[in-house]
C-alpha cells in the first residue's frame, strides 16, 4: 500500500464507485471502499486509514452514528473525516461537525473541491502530528537535562565518599544526606512530569529543563 490510505464510505454503488475512480485517477493514494457504516468500522479494525470520506445518510449505521463511534477511538488529527452530505441537509451537517467531523462536501460532489479539502486535511494532520512529535522530543530533552543538572552534583559527592579508603561516621552521614537529596530530586521530577501544567526553565540558550517546585 502507499503511504496514504483513503476510505470511501457510501451505500450508493454509483456515488461510491464514481468518487473512487476519480481519486484513483487524480491521486497516488491507496483507495478502500465500504458500502456501509458497519463495513467501515470493520476496516478500521484491521487497516490504518489516513482519511475517510463518508456519506451522511446510510441505512443501518448512519454517518453520524459511525462518526461518533470512530471519534471514541481516533481524534480529528489522528483520523480526519470529511462528510459527504445532501446539498440542503444543514441539520445533518451541523450534527456531524459537532460530533467531530473535520469538514464536509455536498452532493453532487465537485471533485476539484473534494481533492482540495482532502489535501488540506491530510497536510493539517501531518503538521499537527509532527508538532506533537517535536514537543515530545523537547520534553524528553528537558527531562534528561534536568536529571543531569539536578543529580550530577550530589551524585558526584556520594561517589566520592563511596570511593574513599575509609568511610568515617561523618562521611557516612554526608553520604546518606546526598543519597536522600538525590531521592527527593527524583521524586520531584517524577511529580513534575505527571503534572499536566509542567513548567520549563531555560538551561542554556537552546536547552530547557523542568522547573522543580
Amino acid at each position: 500500500m502507499s503511504e496514504r490510505t483513503l476510505l470511501v464510505v457510501d451505500d450508493s454503488d454509483f456515488d461510491r464507485k464514481l468518487l473512487v475512480e476519480v481519486l484513483k485517477e487524480k491521486t497516488t493514494f491507496t483507495i478502500l471502499e465500504a458500502d456501509s457504516g458497519e463495513r467501515c468500522l470493520a476496516i478500521l479494525d484491521k487497516i490504518e486509514v489516513s482519511l475517510i470520506l463518508m456519506d451522511g445518510l446510510m441505512p443501518g449505521l448512519c454517518g453520524s452514528d459511525v462518526l461518533s463511534s470512530i471519534r471514541k477511538r481516533f481524534n480529528e488529527i489522528e483520523l480526519p473525516i470529511i462528510m459527504v452530505t445532501a446539498l440542503n441537509d444543514d441539520a445533518e451537517v451541523l450534527k456531524c461537525l459537532q460530533l467531530g467531523a473535520n469538514d464536509y462536501i455536498t452532493k453532487p460532489v465537485n471533485f476539484g473541491i473534494a481533492l482540495s479539502r482532502i489535501d488540506t486535511h491530510l497536510k493539517l494532520a501531518s503538521v499537527s502530528k509532527e508538532m506533537s512529535r517535536l514537543k515530545e522530543v523537547a520534553a524528553l530533552e528537558a527531562l534528561i537535562t534536568t536529571y543531569n543538572h539536578e543529580i550530577n552534583n550530589p551524585l558526584t559527592i556520594a561517589l566520592g565518599y563511596l570511593m574513599a579508603p575509609e568511610l568515617t561516621a561523618s562521611s557516612k552521614e554526608q553520604l546518606e544526606n546526598e543519597l536522600w537529596r538525590i531521592a527527593k530530586i527524583v521524586k520531584k521530577i517524577e511529580s513534575a512530569t505527571r503534572d499536566a501544567n509542567v513548567e520549563f526553565a531555560s538551561y542554556t540558550s537552546s536547552t530547557k529543563m523542568i522547573r522543580l517546585r
